[in-house]
């Protein structure tokens, strides 16, 4: 038998002259003070160019160019057949645009602006 309640993948991706730090320094304090935080696995990446990610002097830094980053870096590296999408900022562009690309894997998408 299957795992009752099987974890959901997030994808946190965060706006324009900021990073992961966003997402992991902010929200995933608050919710790892929640019961319910088992039933997830967050993951918070640097889009191109930003924290931790790579800053390839010959990349034009583009929406799809952002978009392949994630795929490589996070859906294909953890094999997730299945996320939610929480997107802030510029990172709502590439949000948008992940969520496009893989409809069919999607299970959500929520855009943060404040």
């Amino acid at each position: 038998m299957g795992n009752p309640n099987p974890t959901e993948n997030v994808i946190f991706i965060h706006g324009i002259l900021s990073s992961s730090s966003f997402w992991t320094k902010t929200l995933f304090p608050k919710l790892l003070e929640s019961k319910k935080i088992k039933e997830y696995q967050m993951y918070a990446v640097d889009i191109l160019g930003h924290g931790k990610s790579p800053k390839p002097r010959d990349n034009l830094y583009t929406l799809k160019e952002h978009v392949e980053w994630i795929e490589k870096s996070l859906i294909c590296e953890y094999k997730l057949n299945s996320f939610h999408v929480v997107a802030h900022s510029m990172g709502c562009i590439i949000g948008l645009a992940l969520a496009a690309k893989h409809s069919t894997s999607l299970k959500s998408i929520t855009l943060v602006a404040f």
